[in-house]
């Protein structure tokens, strides 16, 4: 019977999520890069390597210097950079650099009109598309997938989907997927705030800034908005850096990076965007060797998802503040299409994740969605594009040999944290011996849960939630890792919840478990989410705001 429910959960979640999840993020089929010959770039204030600053601003970039900017040396900077300044739109400063030049962009709004003009379907570019029914690398083939943009795409027609494009691969027929050609760019605002350079999209082309191929890129120090997919994209690029950026009012995601390594995301605060604030997917792949991608000093809230990665791999999280999403966290082996599948080997140490209880998935919500385009919206209604329970903390959907250390989780009203294997055929994986392949190894180690920073007790719905499933590494022959979660701590005088209520401690047991069929099916139905469509599956309560918990005192003896 169990075996029964297990197939029968396994095909619905197979079934099911692929509809649903293939929409999070279209993409044609990508490469990892050789992190050997790539690093995160450091912050240059001259030219090197025979690097030029290109220097753009507006009609009242004057005005604005002049009124705006308070430090007194940052304002003679600008002055003086005034005299320098060749270009109005910051693609054609990216056009015209080459290797190693930095972009000073002075305070102004760059709307990128030219861009903006440029046609969605090139004619020039009609016959670059490439399908993606077989990922290379990963065995999954998926079949009557839509034809995606190819890369030579992207280099010949930069603004059909992006307002700014920064393409690094002048020699895509070699077919090495390396940067050759406008790598190493620095494009940073020049004012003494990220406030003072506004990056606006047009809520109609896909990414407001792409950088694809393009190793070494460093953007920093403005306020970007408004893309209808990602307000900046990493993708296939080796060495990036995000920093003191603020970016909002995405229809997708406020940063995202794909299939890149040697990456650095800090000092964001990343804002109103209908998926996720940050989202490392298809992470760097090292297999628990190495951590490729840094997240630090990052605040993400008020989004559907505050941290999410598709195939996150060698993420390490710490030192962020992920609140009031409808959930803070998530990491899945879920969504087809993203190489390095399963899910494995992140780790988040010294985060704030709490009250994520931002309920985007109401009746009303779904209604104000349906009925508004993106560019009629509110940019503060966020309308979301994709299903997570409201009221959590931390969710690992499928994922292996995860590290949960050190976090203070608190005033989630559903779960701190939730745990749950997803077969692998809910990702188009079609070897049935790699079914179980998912949820194995993941550790929840010295987490404070339920009490806010000053002591005082704010509780989670549960602290923990697990389906009870652990799966294997090397089927048959090697079972998996247990799940296990150690020296986690509450509020005092409160008692630590969970579900099950005894949890397996961290001792390195390695034994395969089947799980607890109620509680996979349940989370099955949850796949079927459509914004359009089906907003409220049966039998799923992932969508309904649970109460707000009350402290749970130990049980007198």
């Amino acid at each position: 019977m169990v075996r029964l429910g297990r197939l029968c959960v396994a095909l619905a979640l197979g079934a099911l999520a692929l509809p649903a999840a293939g929409l999070a993020h279209p993409e044609r089929p990508t490469h990892f890069p050789d992190y050997r010959n790539g690093a995160v770039p450091e912050y240059r204030t001259s030219d090197v390597n025979g690097g030029r600053a290109l220097v753009v601003c507006k009609s009242d970039s004057r005005e604005r210097i002049e009124s705006g900017v308070s430090d007194p040396i940052v304002k003679q900077r600008n002055l003086d950079l005034l005299s320098r300044c060749g270009y109005e739109h910051i693609q054609k400063a990216v056009t015209a650099a080459g290797n190693w030049d930095r972009i000073l962009v002075l305070p102004g709004v760059y709307r990128e009109e030219p861009s903006r003009a440029a046609p969605d379907e090139p004619a020039r570019c009609k016959d670059m598309y490439v399908t993606a029914e077989t990922i290379p690398g990963t065995g999954l083939n998926l079949e009557g997938s839509a034809p995606t943009p190819s890369y030579e795409f992207q280099r010949t027609c930069p603004n059909a989907q992006n307002l700014i494009a920064i393409t690094g691969d002048a020699d895509p027929g070699d077919e090495n997927y390396e940067c050759d050609d406008k790598c190493h760019i620095q494009i940073e605002g020049t004012g003494d705030s990220r406030d003072d350079v506004l990056v606006q999209g047009d809520k109609h082309k896909l990414n407001v800034i792409r950088a694809d191929r393009a190793d070494g890129i460093y953007l920093k120090n403005f306020t970007i908005e408004f893309s209808d997919f990602n307000n900046i994209y990493a993708l296939e690029t080796n060495g990036f850096r995000f920093d003191d950026i603020e970016s909002r009012y995405s229809r997708e995601y406020d940063f995202l990076s794909f299939t890149s390594d040697n990456g650095l995301y800090e000092h964001l605060d990343a804002h109103h965007a209908g998926d996720s604030g940050v989202y490392p997917g298809s992470g760097p792949e090292g297999h628990c060797a190495r951590y490729g991608i840094e997240i630090r000093n990052a605040d993400s809230h008020d989004n559907t998802i505050g941290y999410s990665g598709t195939a996150g791999n060698g993420i390490y999280a710490h030192d962020n503040r992920f609140h009031d999403n409808a959930a803070g966290m998530t990491t899945d082996s879920f969504a087809s299409g993203h190489p390095g599948m399963p899910q494995d080997c992140a780790k988040w140490e010294n985060n704030l994740v709490y009250s994520n209880n931002n309920n985007l998935f109401s009746n009303d919500r779904d209604a104000y969605c349906q009925r508004t385009p993106y560019e009629d919206r509110d940019p503060d209604k966020v309308c979301p594009t994709f299903q997570v329970p409201v009221g959590t903390g931390l969710l690992i959907g499928g994922g292996n040999e995860n590290i949960v250390r050190g976090n203070r989780i608190y005033d989630n009203w559903r779960s701190g944290t939730r745990l749950f294997w997803v077969p692998a055929s809910a990702r188009g994986e079609t070897d049935p011996s790699k079914e179980n392949d998912t949820s194995y190894g993941n550790r929840q180690v010295a987490n404070q849960m339920g009490v806010r920073p000053d002591g005082s007790a704010d509780p989670n719905g549960l602290d923990f939630w697990w389906d009870e499933e652990n799966g294997y590494e090397e089927f048959p022959t090697t079972p998996g890792v247990l799940n296990c979660w150690e020296d986690n701590s509450t509020a005092r005088g409160v008692r630590l919840t969970s579900d099950p209520a005894e949890l397996p401690p961290c001792d390195g047991t390695r034994v395969f478990q089947p799980g607890n069929p109620e509680k996979i099916s349940s989370q099955a139905t949850c796949a079927s989410w459509d914004p359009q469509t089906n907003t409220d599956p049966p039998g799923c309560d992932w969508f309904t705001l649970p109460p707000e918990p009350q402290p749970k005192k130990p049980s007198k003896r």
